[in-house]
């Protein structure tokens, strides 16, 4: 049976090296990642201005869960194992950041546009220690503020908990990451 692992957490805490990581341990591998390249995923990932309503930025990644799913769903189907960088958690995690909007609201909005993950790993890292590792990027989103991330980080552990998703340690040497999330996965 195919499976589907999803990996969550704010910038630089190791989503995509560990993505790289398991899609080499499988025959048949899909890796994808949130925001997709759908059309509402692209404007979701183009829309960075600081006025943009957090509603707004919610409902666009939600219609691009409505389809990276459907992506998602056919690639199970089709028998790939799916690695996906970000999924649900990350929306409620980062929109429900902002004032405006809540955890529960952010979390129960999405439900039926999800599929289950076979595991979710939670890759948590200080957002000081994230700001430090992604410094050198050119671009930076407007997520990408110390308090916020903060906020950010609250909630990603509030879900990992409410979901009894596999909290790691990003803060170690990735290969006790890759290690840690290597005991972790499913059989």
């Amino acid at each position: 049976m195919s499976k589907f692992i999803v990996l969550e957490g704010i910038d630089g805490s190791g989503k995509s090296s560990v993505a790289e990581y398991l899609g080499g341990r499988f025959e048949r591998v899909y890796i994808t990642q949130e925001p997709s390249d759908s059309k509402p995923g692209i404007l979701a990932q183009n829309i960075d201005d600081e006025e943009t309503s957090p509603y707004l930025d919610l409902f666009l990644y939600l219609a691009d869960r409505v389809e990276h799913t459907e992506d998602i769903r056919k690639r199970l189907d089709g028998g790939f194992d799916v690695i996906c960088d970000r999924y649900w958690g990350s929306t409620a995690a980062y929109q429900s950041a902002h004032e405006e909007i809540d955890l529960k609201y952010a979390v129960d909005i999405q439900r039926p546009f999800v599929l289950e993950p076979s595991v979710t790993f939670l890759l948590d890292l200080d957002p000081e220690i994230s700001l430090k590792r992604i410094s050198s990027r050119q671009r930076k989103s407007k997520y990408e503020r110390l308090d916020f991330l903060r906020k950010v980080r609250k909630n990603y552990i509030k879900i990992a908990e409410d979901h009894h998703w596999t909290i790691i340690d990003a803060d170690q040497d990735i290969a006790q990451v890759k290690k840690e999330i290597r005991e972790g996965l499913p059989d």
